[in-house]
């Protein structure tokens, strides 16, 4: 009898990373990853604050895609479903949104607007820990199998880079 091997699917991965980094907040719980027909997935967030959940909503990829494969997020509160806020929002509301969205969590480090010298345009630029993100992920490229990736990169993952053509720049601390 041959063992078979298989590696876990992108969206699992994905939802990993949701998990890893936004629910590293104990105020949002993430629900198991739920499959919806043969090429859908739906990840929940049940957030308990409604200002940090249409934060949320808001800065989220709320649709991932992997080939044929889509993977939905939603984002709940007793409610209902939040929809995210409609443009225009100016950097400094983006920036206040990250603020809401992240205040309890213990990867992010703060938020700060920069104008870009080029286009004279605001920038972006939520700040987190310099940690790493570590999950096992069935790697077999990695000695441990393990995901492991810099907490910036993992939130720019799973977080817009644009938001109302405003640029969201994911960054490590400077502190180490």
């Amino acid at each position: 009898m041959k063992a078979k091997i298989s590696l876990a699917p992108p969206w699992i991965t994905y939802w990993n990373e949701i998990v890893s980094t936004i629910g590293k907040d104990t105020s949002i719980q993430i629900l198991p990853l739920i499959s919806f027909g043969e090429n859908n997935y739906f990840i929940i967030l049940v957030v308990q604050d409604p200002q940090k959940a249409q934060a949320l909503a808001t800065l989220l990829k709320l649709t991932q895609e992997f080939g044929n494969i889509t993977v939905s997020i939603f984002v709940t509160t007793s409610n209902g479903v939040i929809e995210p806020l409609p443009c225009p929002l100016s950097a400094f509301i983006i920036a206040d949104l990250f603020n809401i969205a992240l205040n309890n969590n213990p990867y992010f480090e703060g938020i700060t607007v920069i104008k870009n010298p080029m286009t004279n345009e605001n920038n972006v630029f939520p700040v987190f820990k310099p940690s790493v993100i570590q999950f096992f992920n069935d790697d077999i490229s990695n000695l441990c199998q393990t995901f492991t990736e810099v907490a910036a990169k993992v939130f720019a993952n799973v977080m817009q880079k644009t938001i109302c053509n405003v640029p969201i720049l994911y960054s490590t601390s400077c502190n180490n």
